[in-house]
């Protein structure tokens, strides 16, 4: 788990497709509502692989297999639970195990493609791009707010983890935390729990220090799209596309 978070803090500043704010904002806003919209694996299945490959751009391999890895697991859990309810109630026999799969690949497409907004644009640019589209700016601060957490709650938890490897150190492998789940909430989950409520306050004060309110005009730079940012929307159309026809011969 440290390795993971640390992969992912340190790996992602080291990556990335040189895209604008404005392209990554859209990928994540289209890729967060077309999983809502679809229904069925398949179309959300085209749309995880598309948005996989995206972040796997932006992310060392290694810390996204990881992570995906735990969301595998995860995920057959909640499957043969799925089974298991199933085969107790007669009125659910009608329902497929796969339903349980659904919310999972839904937050899966949302988190491939915020992290690459939330590690890679600068917060100067991203402002400039929510001022350029016309957000109210009740909307344009806790979304600044929102995107720069994300980096931030990474960095506390690698911080609590390196607390708790010094703390436990010689004793802290996985069997020595297997047999103690509650030693690990306690140590781990709830000092997590505290420094996220903190570090929420820390942001909005920061941004109350700068001169950020609802009300402030962020400005705007021009907008000239380079060839990547062509090149990606071009291909998020197509899957986008793909995942469309999918859903349409599926539903």
């Amino acid at each position: 788990m440290r390795r993971l978070f640390r992969n992912l803090s340190s790996g992602a500043s080291r990556r990335s497709l040189n895209l604008l704010p404005e392209t990554r904002l859209l990928l994540t806003f289209s890729g967060s509502v077309l999983s809502l919209v679809f229904g069925d694996p398949y179309p959300l299945g085209i749309l995880f692989a598309a948005s996989a490959v995206y972040l796997l751009c932006e992310v060392r391999l290694k810390a996204v297999l990881t992570v995906y890895l735990i969301a595998a697991v995860m995920a057959s859990v909640a499957v043969l639970c799925l089974m298991g309810i199933i085969s107790l109630v007669p009125s659910m026999r009608s329902q497929s195990p796969a339903l349980a799969v659904l919310p999972f690949l839904r937050l899966g497409i949302s988190v491939n493609t915020i992290l690459p907004l939330a590690f890679h644009a600068r917060l100067s640019d991203l402002a400039s791009t929510l001022n350029r589209i016309r957000l109210p700016g009740i909307v344009r601060l806790p979304l600044l707010i929102t995107i720069r957490f994300v980096p931030t709650f990474v960095g506390d938890i690698v911080q609590i983890r390196e607390a708790v490897r010094l703390r436990f150190r010689g004793r802290g492998g996985p069997l020595f935390w297997a047999a103690r789940p509650f030693l690990w909430w306690r140590v781990f989950f709830m000092p997590l729990v505290v420094r996220l409520i903190r570090s929420a306050d820390e942001l909005a004060l920061a941004a109350e220090l700068k001169g950020l309110s609802a009300r402030t005009d962020f400005g705007s730079a021009p907008l000239v799209w380079a060839k990547a940012d062509k090149a990606a929307l071009a291909l998020s159309l197509y899957f986008f596309s793909q995942s469309l026809l999918s859903w349409s011969l599926y539903a």
